[in-house]
């Protein structure tokens, strides 16, 4: 860690953030990030279940369970345009879309390199949610 990021830490410097997505079903969400996308279910909360939370790697996705259901705070909300819900950064792109692909995800867009120095893909979840999935790329 350099001197400035030591600095940030040491006064409560953020250093993560944590997406919390409105979901009528915790348990099949969950499921789904862990079955089609490789998440691990970090936990599951209450019975019936209204929080959970899934990871993988150094990324963490949180999802209440919405009330009254069908609402949803994402992108789609908005209506037709662009935006994303949430946009992981990831080491090898390329590889990662192959995956989700064979485990059957939703995939919108598939890998493009971008002038704006990243090579990313797009999927929905099962919830409608939008994420896209990006590499750093030399331009």
């Amino acid at each position: 860690m350099d001197g400035e990021q030591e600095e940030e830490t040491a006064e409560g410097g953020i250093y993560g953030v944590v997406p919390v997505f409105l979901v009528d079903e915790i348990v099949s969400t969950v499921e789904y990030y862990r079955d089609r996308l490789g998440f691990q279910v970090d936990y599951v909360y209450g019975d019936p279940p209204h929080y959970g939370s899934v990871s993988r790697g150094g990324a963490v996705v949180h999802f209440t369970k919405s009330d009254p259901p069908g609402r949803r705070n994402g992108v789609r909300r908005a209506g037709p345009g662009n935006g994303v819900d949430a946009f992981f950064v990831v080491q090898n792109v390329d590889a990662l879309h192959i995956e989700f692909a064979e485990s059957g995800a939703v995939v919108i867009t598939g890998p493009a390199s971008h002038e704006y120095g990243m090579r990313e893909f797009k999927i929905e979840d099962t919830n409608g949610y939008i994420l896209v999935f990006a590499a750093e790329i030399d331009i």
